[in-house]
């Protein structure tokens, strides 16, 4: 069995999950970890008409004034966006008339003109590539390792997780549908 990524890492193996998916930056060091797609960012989009009726936010600090769809974490807390200025890394704590669990809620809503939406880029690329959404704030999208399998390692792998992670290194554009083809970037 593997837990979803809202799942806290730390209860994986005590609830009887074998492994879980999440983001590489909310693994812990301790667990072992195989990656399901490479590194990626993390685009802040929203429909045309939003912006027409809205503006274009030109700078972290415009977002303040903006309708921005939020996501809540499995602990309750609805998280920060989190952007980039240099490399230096910057947390916002936006607002909006929304709140989502999960990316593909959040995509439509976006693409619904609730809002500006900060989405994984390969799930957004296709519709930027026919404008429907536009990105914005491109400079200060933050990148993430990817998305990642992980499991304690502390027992002896089961064959049915085994069998799971072989197939994983020897398809992964089978298993990873977020990534991304070679060259499609939205910037």
């Amino acid at each position: 069995m593997i837990s979803e990524s809202r799942h806290p890492r730390s209860a994986i193996a005590k609830d009887g999950f074998d492994a879980g998916i999440r983001l590489g930056e909310f693994i812990a060091a301790d667990m072992v970890a195989v990656r399901l797609t490479p590194s990626f960012r993390f685009a802040i989009v929203a429909s045309p008409a939003y912006l027409d009726r809205r503006g274009r936010p030109k700078a972290p600090q415009d977002l303040h004034d903006h309708a921005c769809v939020r996501m809540r974490r499995s602990s309750g807390a609805v998280a920060p966006w989190r952007l980039q200025d240099g490399g230096r890394p910057i947390e916002l704590a936006v607002s909006g008339p929304l709140v989502v669990n999960d990316f593909p809620t959040m995509l439509g809503a976006a693409l619904g003109g609730v809002g500006l939406a900060q989405v994984p880029e390969p799930i957004a690329v296709e519709d930027v590539l026919k404008g429907r959404l536009e990105e914005v704030l491109t400079a200060y999208a933050p990148m993430t390792p990817g998305v990642f399998l992980y499991h304690s390692g502390l027992r002896q792998v089961l064959p049915k997780l085994r069998a799971f992670i072989d197939h994983v290194r020897g398809h992964p554009a089978d298993v990873a549908n977020l990534a991304l083809k070679p060259g499609h970037r939205l910037s």
